[in-house]
């Protein structure tokens, strides 16, 4: 968990698996003597559960909402099957879905949504799922116009660990307490160097 206002680990910690209680756990432990603005993850279903139970501020990465509609997108447009013309549509309304989320401001999204919500019955078949999803967390994806201190992304907890440990490291540690280590040893780093002292 990183403090993405002071760009500061907060906390880390490595674990057998990501079940539920594991996660809710740690969380708690990570906030317990802590003032939480909110927290961004990315779409993993139990972190609603988590933070609702929590009564935590959750923002859903914007990132990762692009990259899981990507992927569905990228599949018709490598599609033999679809012709240019749907292709071109394709493109045209996962355009028209980002631009919902290039704003700080959510009368500008809402507005910009419900146009979206209009034309339904033009959109091409691989949407309405997603939209209804966009639907149902767009209190969860539009925090960070809401607050200005809300990380619209998880950018700076993936940017820290890009830079604490790269993939060609990672292959080199053979123990949880190597890794841990050297984990201790770029978290001191970053907070002297690269993090905003205040």
């Amino acid at each position: 968990m990183i403090d993405s206002i002071l760009n500061k680990p907060v906390t880390e910690e490595i674990v057998k698996n990501l079940k539920y209680g594991t996660v809710k756990s740690f969380i708690k432990r990570a906030i317990s003597d802590k003032t939480v603005v909110a927290i961004t993850t990315d779409h993993r279903r139990k972190y609603k559960r988590i933070m609702d139970g929590l009564k935590i501020n959750h923002q859903l990465c914007i990132f990762h909402l692009f990259k899981m509609i990507g992927k569905n997108v990228y599949k018709k447009l490598n599609s033999e099957f679809v012709t240019d013309r749907d292709k071109v549509r394709i493109c045209i309304v996962f355009s028209e879905i980002k631009e919902i989320f290039r704003t700080f401001d959510q009368y500008i999204a809402v507005y910009r949504l419900e146009t979206l919500l209009k034309k339904m019955k033009e959109i091409p078949s691989i949407f309405p799922k997603l939209i209804q999803k966009i639907v149902q967390d767009f209190e969860r994806l539009t925090l960070f116009m809401r607050d200005g201190l809300v990380s619209r992304t998880t950018n700076p907890i993936e940017s820290y660990y890009r830079n604490t440990i790269p993939d060609s490291l990672k292959r080199i540690f053979k123990t949880q307490e190597g890794v841990l280590k050297f984990l201790n040893v770029r978290r001191d780093y970053w907070i002297k160097n690269i993090s905003k002292n205040i």
